[in-house]
């Protein structure tokens, strides 16, 4: 499990496509860089919306402490996190700073992406060849396109991306098509690391089911949070057999064409076991939200309270906080791919006695090792398979608990 990589320490070089990105300091100190942390980093101080990362590699404004004949020869790991919904920005700075780190001699440059955000509004396929017509439907015409993105990461030379729980399968593809002509073999560029079993084990240390599942009911918005829900069920039944008794409920949405708003919430399909969730413990899982209203629509539509809430990837806004503070809702839990969630003093106030952040830093600096470097699959390397995994996936995160 913990295995060292296959490049040298001090071969590799860690910069933050951000200012003072926390994810790159954590990277840093994971993988026990032997040069001091200022010394590791390129401290990017431009905010505005037209800055260029080639500027501050050229050292006119502030390459800090990581001259540019550092990076020659060297593994670069770029880490980008988001701050703000818009992704368009932070590709750009992403695929600007790997070009110029190629430039002043970097051996391979790779990226730590921590939420691929792409939405409704910001995947499109791109074409029919390779992609269902359903997608092609949904997403065809919006901003920022899965080819797009892969075919624009290998032009800036990126080797390999590292994300967790991307949103959609399209992406993998893509880059398998980009990079090889062939959509099976995305996995080898694209490591999207599972959610699940974190998630999973969360679940079952902490006593949030008991007995044999009986009292808990998962619930899916959509097909696509059925899918997280079924792999959060499997490794929980691997890691602890007898629970057997869990039963499930899928709802469908539909969204007004012209304005997004969802307009109907229905019942779609349940498990042979599921006979309804009154005195039961609801969980409610998907892999990105903004504004949690499907979760809630879900929620006003079931009745009744004892709801857990998790999204692997969540925006809290204004809107989604008023929702979240409801009495039915029991816990909420997100993971930190998402720092401003984490600093804004409102949410603190309002929400922090209800949340829990699943903190991935660790797991993220792991796979460095063991996915990016040695190779393996992430799948089948961190996945749950017997109860004997409890101490291995325990080591890949933290947690920013409630106070007492």
């Amino acid at each position: 499990m913990d295995l060292l990589g296959k490049i040298e320490p001090f071969d590799r070089v860690i910069i933050p496509v951000e200012p003072m990105d926390r994810f790159a300091r954590k990277l840093a100190k994971e993988l026990d860089q032997p040069w001091k942390p200022e010394g590791l980093f390129a401290h990017f101080f431009h905010e505005d919306d037209d800055y260029d990362p080639k500027l501050l590699l050229e050292g006119k404004d502030g390459f800090v402490n990581e001259p540019m004949n550092r990076l020659k020869g060297k593994y670069v790991y770029l880490v980008a996190s988001h701050k703000e919904w818009e992704p368009s920005l932070l590709f750009e700075r992403i695929c600007h700073t790997a070009d110029i780190c190629l430039s002043n001699g970097a051996k391979e440059v790779n990226l730590v992406w921590t939420n691929i955000r792409l939405s409704g509004n910001h995947l499109r396929p791109g074409h029919g060849i390779e992609f269902t017509e359903k997608d092609i439907k949904k997403y065809d015409g919006k901003s920022l396109s899965t080819l797009r993105i892969a075919k624009r990461f290998k032009n800036e030379g990126i080797s390999k991306v590292l994300t967790l729980h991307s949103h959609s399968k399209n992406l993998t593809e893509a880059f398998g098509e980009v990079y090889f002509g062939d959509v099976s073999k995305g996995k080898k560029v694209l490591i999207d690391l599972p959610i699940a079993p974190i998630v999973a084990h969360y679940l079952y240390t902490y006593g949030k089911i008991t007995g044999k599942g009986e009292k808990a009911v998962f619930v899916s918005t959509d097909d696509g949070s059925k899918d997280l829900g079924t792999d959060i069920m499997k490794n929980l039944q691997n890691l602890q057999p007898e629970l057997t008794e869990i039963s499930w409920v899928r709802f469908n949405k539909e969204r007004d064409p012209v304005t997004g708003y969802l307009k109907n919430i229905y019942e779609a399909e349940s498990s042979p076991n599921y006979s309804g969730h009154e005195n039961k413990d609801k969980f409610i899982f998907d892999d990105i939200v903004r504004s949690f209203a499907s979760m809630y629509g879900v929620i006003e539509k079931m009745g009744g309270d004892r709801f857990t809430m998790f999204a692997t990837h969540a925006h809290l806004t204004g809107r989604s906080q008023n929702l979240l503070r409801s009495e039915k809702i029991k816990e909420i839990i997100f993971t930190n791919t998402m720092a401003n969630n984490l600093e804004d003093p409102y949410y603190e106030h309002q929400l922090f006695g209800k949340t829990t952040v699943i903190k991935i830093g660790k797991y993220l600096s792991n796979a460095v090792l063991n996915i990016m470097e040695d190779g393996n699959d992430p799948d089948e390397f961190y996945t749950i398979h017997t109860p004997a995994d409890l101490q291995k996936i325990e080591r890949l995160y933290d947690l920013r608990k409630p106070f007492n």
